[in-house]
């Protein structure tokens, strides 16, 4: 099934994205603002700088993206963070396969992103934080989820790696 080799293909930046986020420090309770105020803007710059580009090609996941970077800017105004102070990612490959593996990466992060609410709840420190971005799609992500594989796994191997590659890519960036 294509879905399992692209994560197979990825898991070593997934895993080295974890380490950048200090997922290690959320579950030992150690994490701080800092940690939070560095996931949400590295996820804004990543998801605004995606979006523009990927849009037309993969209309049925524009929406998914509007509505996260919406939740983002709720989330960094609660954070007192001006936007026009960021930085998106720059993307420059045209390729619609490869848009496809960054798009990987968003719908990834969802799926983690359940957990790491669930563990902010448990800190003092973020008590009456709206969490808009986390909090996002939870209800519906198990059928965004398997939408998406389903695509994933309708591949031919060309587009796979494209997709491989646009992924791998997606991850470096959100990592900068």
């Amino acid at each position: 099934m294509n879905s399992k080799i692209l994560k197979t293909e990825t898991q070593d930046l997934h895993d080295k994205i974890e380490e950048v986020m200090n997922s290690q420090l959320l579950f030992s309770n150690q994490f701080t603002l800092d940690h939070y105020q560095n996931l949400i803007l590295k996820s804004y710059n990543y998801i605004a700088g995606i979006l523009p580009k990927v849009s037309s090609d993969w209309p049925e996941f524009k929406i998914i993206l509007e509505q996260k970077l919406s939740a983002l800017y709720s989330d960094l105004k609660h954070l007192s963070i001006i936007i026009n102070n960021l930085s998106p990612v720059v993307i420059n490959n045209t390729n619609r396969h490869y848009k496809l593996g960054l798009i990987y990466i968003v719908l990834g992060a969802m799926l983690g992103n359940k957990m790491i609410l669930k563990k902010l709840h448990e800190y003092q420190t973020f008590k009456g934080f709206p969490f808009v971005y986390l909090s996002q799609h939870q209800e519906d992500l198990s059928k965004i989820w398997k939408e998406f594989q389903t695509l994933i796994n309708g591949l031919e191997e060309i587009e796979l790696q494209k997709v491989i590659q646009g992924a791998r890519d997606g991850y470096l960036l959100f990592g900068k």
